[in-house]
C-alpha cells in the first residue's frame, strides 16, 4: 500500500499550553531551500516528555506532523529533517537514541526539499496492519518520511535502514543473531535482505535494505521465503548442508560426482593409447 503520510494540518489552531502526545510541531526558521548538510532531530519517549515537540515561533513558518498511528500504541519517536533533493544521497540520523532505529539513508529520485522523517517505536503490532510477521518480533516500528511520499518505493532507490537490538534479548530469548531480520509490511510481511554492521556492549546493530519506508518489523526469521534486496541470497536462505558445503566443513566428498561423465574421460584417453601399444605390436611382428 502506499506510505502513510504522517503529516497533516489540522485546520484548527491550537492552544500552545495544551500537549497532544502524538503531534510535534516544527519549527523551520531557517530558510526553506537549506544546503542538504544542516539536520536536526528531535525525539519523545515515556521518560522524556519534556522533549515531545520541537519550539514554536509565530515569526516562523512550521507543520504538525500527525501520525495515523494509535498514541497509545507508541512507546517512543524521534524525528530528523533533511533537505531531500533529487540526484543527491540524504542520510537521516536519529542521534537522541530513544527508538532502535539509528539511521536511514536513500538516494532520492526526486525533490522535496525540507523534509521530516519520523521513526515511532511501537509497544505492539502497528494499529494500521491487520497481520503480524512471521517469526519472533523484537519490536515493531514506524517510519514516515515527510508527508509527500518522499520515502515511497517510486520515490527512493538504494534505501537502507540501520537498527539496532539488544544483546540482552538476544540472550534470554535463545535468539540465533544470524537470523535477525528486518521485515516490511506492504500488503503482507516482506522479509528484507539484513545483515550484522557492528555491535558495541549492549547492542548488536543490523542494517537492512528496504524499497521504501512504512511498517517494519525487528524479528528472528527462519521461513523460507525470498528476501528482498540487490539479488543477494543470504545464508539464511540456504540449508545447513548448503552453507556446510559453502564453507567447506561438509561431511565427507562435496564434489559433484558424475559416472558417466568419468566414464567418457577414460575412454578418451585409454583409446588412442590402445590403439598405439596395437600398431607398435603389428610392426613388431612383421620386422
Amino acid at each position: 500500500p502506499n506510505e502513510r503520510s504522517p503529516n497533516k494540518k489540522s485546520p484548527n489552531k491550537q492552544n500552545p499550553n495544551t500537549k497532544n502526545p502524538n503531534t510535534v510541531t516544527l519549527d523551520n526558521r531557517e530558510n526553506k531551500e537549506d544546503n542538504n548538510s544542516n539536520s536536526s532531530s528531535d525525539s519523545s519517549s515515556p521518560t522524556n516528555n519534556s522533549s515531545s515537540s520541537g519550539s514554536s515561533s509565530s515569526s516562523g513558518w512550521g507543520m504538525n506532523l500527525v501520525s495515523s498511528e494509535d498514541a497509545s500504541n507508541i512507546a517512543a519517536k524521534e524525528l530528523a529533517t533533511r533537505s531531500v533533493i533529487s540526484g543527491y544521497p540524504v542520510k537521516f540520523d536519529f542521534v537522541e537514541g530513544v527508538t532502535c532505529v539509528t539511521y536511514i539513508k536513500f538516494d532520492p529520485k526526486k525533490t522535496f526539499r525540507r523534509t521530516t522523517t519520523v521513526v515511532e517505536e511501537l509497544k505492539n503490532k502497528s494499529t494500521l496492519v491487520p497481520t503480524t510477521p512471521q517469526g519472533k518480533v523484537y519490536k515493531h516500528v514506524n517510519v514516515w518520511v515527510g508527508d509527500k511520499g518522499a520515502g515511497l518505493p517510486t520515490s527512493i532507490r538504494n534505501g537502507l535502514i540501520e537498527f539496532k537490538v539488544e544483546k540482552s534479548w538476544i540472550k534470554d530469548e535463545n535468539i540465533n543473531e544470524t537470523l535477525i531480520t528486518l521485515q516490511r509490511y506492504d500488503e503482507d510481511w516482506q522479509p528484507l535482505y539484513t545483515e550484522k554492521v557492528r555491535e558495541d556492549k549492549n547492542y548488536v546493530y543490523f542494517e537492512a535494505e528496504t524499497p521504501g519506508y512504512s511498517f517494519f518489523a525487528i524479528t528472528e526469521y527462519e521461513g523460507s521465503g525470498e528476501i528482498q534486496g540487490a539479488n543477494k541470497i543470504p545464508l539464511r536462505s540456504i540449508g545447513s548442508e548448503g552453507r556446510a558445503a559453502m564453507s567447506g566443513n561438509a561431511g565427507g566428498d562435496s564434489r559433484i560426482k558424475d559416472p558417466m561423465g568419468a566414464a567418457r574421460i577414460f575412454m578418451a584417453i585409454s583409446l588412442p593409447l590402445f590403439m598405439i601399444i596395437a600398431g607398435y605390436c603389428v610392426l613388431k611382428k612383421k620386422i
